[in-house]
């Protein structure tokens, strides 16, 4: 019975007949239920609708709302999850049932909505950096050796460290030619790492070599991963650390060490060289310009003795016994030039006196001459 119908001892009023009483005479009032609908048919209706009952005047709604107008709700929801945004530095991958279908650039772009379509968004801007040779584990690094320990042209074993830097650059290459991308870029770095330093020698590993190392790795790298289609770019190799196994690592040490001696005692020989052979090739030079000045003058005094005898020879035949006198004379004079002698001509007819002792040449310098003595016949 509907609750505004219940009445209690024929006294009209709530469901608890508590209601006043009609005077006496007067006929009965009607049921409240016909201004409205009854609350129990409500409920009854919701709880149809709920169990996806037909019929009723809310047409199988939920709460007065049709089923197409919910379906449309959801519908238009499910559509607007395939809209996303590419931002600047990326690129939206769409597949179709998971083949690819389109790369999308940056922008806003729409696709079928799942399960039809999936996007994966990549990042060609984005550097990606692969560890070889250790592992990060939060504030400390611990070695790998099965990656590290590597073996080189002279046969000695070095463990290397080392980081490749590398980012995408096409997207459907990197999605769907490889698999499990940052392992197949370690794998190929590890390969081309052990390759390289399998042609050097251990101490200009781990001494002057480590720029060299780098581009050769690099070069190698990217050429496989150009041939396994990757769509990646490698933009780095650093080399972090070259070193000696532990167990001889003193004796490495002391090789580092003899080597950077003998690069010490190379660069003071150098320096010694710097500073000597310039100064040697000055006195070369002096040398040689004082032989050919020498040469000059020899060749300038010869052809002055032979033009000066050319003209003695000349003066000669012209004049034979004054020539022949005069080259006595000038013979005898550079003869005795410097001799402690007196020479007299017994053809002057007289014998004059003269001061010997005073003509006669004496070492002091400094003596004073006596007065010359009186010639014969003198007064």
């Amino acid at each position: 019975m509907p609750w505004n119908e219940q009445s209690g001892g024929g006294q009209s009023g709530g469901p608890w007949g508590g209601g006043p009483r009609r005077p006496r005479g007067q006929p009965p009032r009607e049921p409240q239920g016909a201004q409205g609908p009854d609350l129990e048919e409500m409920l009854q209706r919701f709880r149809d609708g709920l169990r996806g009952g037909g019929g009723g005047r809310f047409g199988g709604g939920l709460g007065g709302v049709r089923w197409p107008v919910i379906a449309g709700v959801l519908g238009v929801g499910w559509l607007l999850t395939g809209a996303y945004i590419v931002d600047e530095g990326e690129r939206g991958v769409i597949t179709r049932f998971s083949a690819f279908e389109r790369v999308d650039p940056p922008g806003l772009h729409w696709h079928l909505p799942p399960p039809l379509e999936a996007r994966q968004v990549i990042g060609f801007t984005v550097q990606r950096v692969i560890p070889v040779g250790y592992r990060d584990r939060g504030q400390r690094q611990e070695d790998e050796p099965g990656e590290s320990s590597m073996i080189t042209g002279d046969r000695n074993i070095v463990d290397i460290d080392f980081r490749v830097v590398y980012r995408v650059i096409d997207a459907e290459k990197y999605l769907f030619e490889v698999r499990d991308q940052d392992e197949t870029v370690r794998g190929v770095a590890e390969s081309a790492m052990r390759e390289i330093i399998g042609q050097r020698q251990l101490e200009p590993i781990i001494t002057s070599d480590r720029a060299s190392i780098e581009a050769a790795v690099e070069a190698l790298m990217q050429g496989v991963l150009d041939s396994y289609d990757a769509g990646v770019q490698v933009m780095q190799v650093n080399l972090l650390e070259a070193k000696a196994p532990q167990p001889v690592i003193e004796a490495f040490n002391d090789v580092v060490r003899a080597g950077q001696d003998a690069e010490a005692a190379r660069n003071r020989a150098q320096q010694f060289a710097n500073e000597r052979v310039p100064r040697v090739q000055g006195e070369a030079a002096q040398l040689i310009q004082q032989a050919e000045g020498y040469r000059e003058q020899a060749i300038r005094e010869a052809q002055g003795e032979s033009a000066r005898f050319t003209l003695i020879y000349d003066a000669y035949r012209q004049s034979p016994g004054v020539t022949r006198e005069r080259l006595y004379l000038e013979t005898m004079e550079r003869v005795y030039r410097d001799a402690d002698t007196i020479i007299l001509d017994q053809r002057a007819g007289a014998v004059p006196y003269l001061p010997l002792e005073n003509l006669r040449r004496t070492p002091g310098a400094g003596a004073t001459p006596a007065p010359p003595a009186a010639q014969p016949g003198g007064r």
